[in-house]
């Protein structure tokens, strides 16, 4: 059957004609009153806390790095990893990761590969964007931010700061068109632990990816 007898059986069916013309389309992407939304810094950090840990994350806030270091020490002391992952290029400066990770074997991404990533049982990376509304962290590659840092270890550590929560995901991808031939090959969505499920609908917990999500916000 080929379309033109399709649609005018189903027309047929309805007690409806075949509209000659496509119906006007007014309206593209989302209505206004949904773009329009304002949301202030506490508001969506609540959001984005809400919606993580209803997926499984955890979020941990701070005022200030040294709460967070002293949070970071004791939480590394209870995984008890022999191999950390960490982002490579400024990133544990920025953050002064040093002397934290200084009783762990650390792997720095672009000093090390994919392999030594496989062997570490916890990474710590940042992110470009976090969405509130779905809880979900945006990875985005580079030389010194691999994605596999993101994958491969059984626990995801991500430090991000409250400027880079943003309310919606079409803010977020707005902003990642806005980059044009400069966005890079890999741009990842995190929303909590990996699940996947079986034709049974079997639900199993870090099979493609970590196994548990932590979120630190400054």
């Amino acid at each position: 059957m080929d379309e033109a007898a399709f649609l005018e059986r189903i027309s047929a069916r309805l007690g409806r004609s075949i509209p000659e013309d496509r119906p006007p389309r007014n309206v593209q992407g989302a209505p206004d009153f949904w773009r329009q939304r304002s949301s202030g810094a506490q508001e969506l950090i609540l959001r984005f806390q809400a919606e993580l840990e209803k997926l499984g994350g955890q979020v941990e806030r701070f005022e200030d790095r040294s709460a967070m270091l002293a949070f970071l020490k004791s939480l590394l002391k209870d995984l008890d990893p022999t191999r950390i992952g960490v982002w490579g290029g400024n990133f544990m400066d920025e953050y002064q990761l040093e002397e934290v990770l200084s009783p762990y074997e650390v792997v720095t991404w672009g000093n090390q590969g994919v392999e030594a990533f496989q062997a570490a049982e916890v990474s710590i990376s940042g992110c470009a964007f976090a969405i509130a509304d779905t809880g979900t962290m945006v990875m985005m590659s580079s030389e010194t931010h691999g994605r596999s840092v993101a994958v491969l270890p059984t626990v995801h550590i991500v430090i991000l700061r409250q400027e880079q929560i943003h309310g919606t995901m079409g803010e977020v991808l707005e902003s990642l068109s806005q980059m044009g031939r400069s966005l890079p090959a890999s741009v990842h969505f995190i929303s909590g632990a990996s699940r996947s499920s079986d034709i049974e609908n079997d639900q199993t917990i870090g099979i493609h990816g970590p196994a548990r999500i932590v979120a630190f916000i400054l």
